[in-house]
């Protein structure tokens, strides 16, 4: 069972490996410590020679001191014995990069040993890359780790953004994890753990945790179970509930670790403040939920309980099989369609964002590409069309709200829907303008009308309120315009990421027809023909979502995923994807039941 340690910081290193190797220890294992640092080129992992060299960097000079310091003298004898006669290797064989087939053979030789009661090899890596926070679970996949440590984000603005690598390994991580948060620590060799207890939590993950964290070092755990205050019974309640709890998680030994315990509060805040903290070293919280595990730990007032306690770790067991097929697929997708580099990334929301905005520039374009569509649309004419189609800038902001989705950014999704609702209501009102002056001069004679009462098919003459062809199709979408639409929608996006593909960008906006149906349905409109006005609308509604859903599918497959939002809106995303998912459903059974 190999568990990695992921850090980034000195400290986080310093303060965090003796819990690591408890941690490891008690579950007699490996650890293998992820030193990741910003490097140009490719993102490689490599396993870092025994022996020191001159320009080592500060984070695995601190490392190396950290590991060092945990020996005991003759630990220490045989790893420098072992250093010395590694000295003779290549260096370029010692940082060449680790492939899944050399994994196996890098863990299991023992360079450093710990002197814990159970045995612990521990080897130092690392990732470097100048992308590496966004590749880094695709690389620790390659060591398939049963147990990740990772520290826990810093509480001020700028260290959350530098830190916010570990929402995005949590995310994609395929095991068991523990969030710890980075203080100083210092225990004696018998362990205190609190592991709380509550209905919500995920009680499972901590309990066993801790349960073996005291039986291998002979120490004592408390599980504490938070009551809400319902009056005198509170306490008997809540002892009752938490004997059940552990009766029915834990096995026969590993309840004997326990001594049960009632806390009644109504914020885990207060309950902690409740504790006489400086009877514990350790105190666990299960979740499978990773916005509660990052709450809990950035909660300033949990903060402020828990600051006599040395160390404070929230536990998460690893992902159903349901997550865990999803990660596979995610990472299938991710090994098949090339990702972009970082700085391509920044330049593609840079220019989608400065595009969305509703300006000058955006309103005379969408006005002059509904007025082109009205005037190919009256004279009945597809080159006139085409050419409104090019001129159009909807796709832009549409395909803006779905690089917001998939990027988690609210602020780009709100600027680029506004945009387009904006886009949507000129092109609207032009068309509506456009129709009532035909009509208009159709009554004064000088134009022939738009419309006509008597139309001569197969069977003869028909009556009833007839448009040109160009408008006749647009007012009767299909099922087919459906598929074309989510194909325009990935091919933008995917040629929106990538220069070299821009002189595609042009053809998608022909086969991704907008301006043309919103000016059919305000022409429409002119002429109080709601049901022809309304089908075009659906036929551009049609459009807009499925382009939305399809750009946002391919910038995640690309690399575009949420790395700068908070916890509170990590979930908003995934709940629109669903959104446009079932809309898409719901228009193809319109368009259906319509034809």
């Amino acid at each position: 069972m190999t568990t990695i340690l992921i850090a980034n910081q000195p400290d986080q290193i310093r303060n965090i490996l003796p819990w690591a190797r408890h941690i490891v220890a008690s579950r007699d294992g490996q650890l293998a410590v992820i030193l990741p640092q910003r490097r140009k080129g490719e993102t490689r992992l490599v396993s870092l020679p025994a022996i020191a060299e001159d320009d080592e960097s500060e984070l695995v000079t601190a490392a190396r001191i950290a590991v060092r310091s945990s020996l005991s003298p003759s630990d220490a004898d045989a790893a420098n014995d072992n250093a010395n006669r590694n000295d003779g290797s290549s260096p370029d064989q010692n940082a060449e990069s680790l492939t899944s087939s050399d994994v196996e053979a890098v863990i299991a030789p023992a360079e450093i040993t710990l002197s814990l009661p159970v045995v612990t090899d521990v080897r130092l890596f690392q990732l470097l890359g100048e992308d590496w926070s966004t590749k880094l679970s695709v690389h620790l996949a390659e060591l398939q780790p049963s147990l990740a440590i990772v520290p826990a984000p810093a509480f001020s603005k700028e260290q959350r953004q530098q830190d916010d690598w570990q929402t995005v390994l949590l995310t994609n991580l395929d095991c068991e994890t523990i969030l710890i948060r980075d203080d100083a620590v210092s225990f004696d060799e018998q362990i205190r753990v609190a592991v709380f207890l509550s209905d919500g939590s995920d009680n499972e993950a901590s309990l066993r945790c801790g349960a073996q964290l005291v039986s291998a070092f002979d120490g004592t755990a408390t599980a504490v179970y938070v009551e809400p205050n319902i009056g005198d019974l509170a306490s008997p309640v809540g002892m009752r509930r938490c004997e059940s709890l552990l009766r029915d998680t834990l096995s026969t030994a590993e309840l004997a670790c326990f001594t049960p315990k009632v806390v009644v509060a109504s914020r885990p805040s207060e309950a902690i403040g409740q504790l006489a903290a400086t009877d514990f070293d350790l105190l666990l919280l299960g979740t499978a939920d990773l916005r509660e595990m990052r709450k809990f730990l950035s909660n300033r007032s949990v903060s402020q309980a828990t600051s006599s306690i040395p160390a404070v770790a929230v536990v998460r067991r690893g992902p159903s099989f349901s997550n865990r097929l999803r990660n596979k697929l995610d990472g299938c997708i991710r090994s098949f369609v090339p990702q972009l580099a970082r700085e391509e990334r920044i330049g593609l929301v840079s220019r989608i964002q400065s595009s969305s905005q509703w300006d000058f520039d955006f309103v005379l374009l969408i006005s002059l590409a509904t007025l082109i569509a009205c005037l190919g649309l009256a004279e009945n004419s597809g080159a006139v069309i085409v050419g409104a189609m090019l001129v159009a800038p909807l796709m832009t902001p549409i395909a803006g709200i779905g690089l917001g989705v998939a990027h988690a950014n609210s602020f780009l999704t709100k600027v680029a829907f506004r945009t387009a609702m904006r886009g949507f209501a000129t092109a609207i009102l032009i068309g509506v303008v456009f129709g009532l002056c035909v009509q208009g001069a159709a009554a004064m004679g000088w134009l022939a009308p738009l419309n006509s009462s008597l139309h001569a098919t197969e069977n003869g003459p028909h009556v009833g309120s007839f448009f040109p062809e160009q408008m006749e199709s647009r007012m009767r979408p299909q099922f087919y315009d459906l598929l074309i639409a989510l194909a325009s929608g990935v091919a933008a996006a995917y040629a929106m990421g990538r220069p070299n593909l821009f002189s595609a960008l042009p053809g998608v906006a022909i086969a991704a027809a907008l301006v043309p149906p919103l000016a059919t349905s305000g022409i429409a409109f002119s002429h109080g023909d709601l049901i022809k006005g309304g089908g075009a609308l659906l036929l551009f509604v049609t459009n807009m979502v499925t382009i939305i859903l399809g750009t946002s599918l391919v910038f995640r497959a690309v690399g575009i995923r949420s790395q700068k939002e908070g916890p509170s809106a990590a979930r908003w995303p995934r709940y629109t994807l669903l959104l446009l998912l079932v809309l898409s459903i719901l228009i193809t059974v319109i368009i259906e039941v319509r034809n």
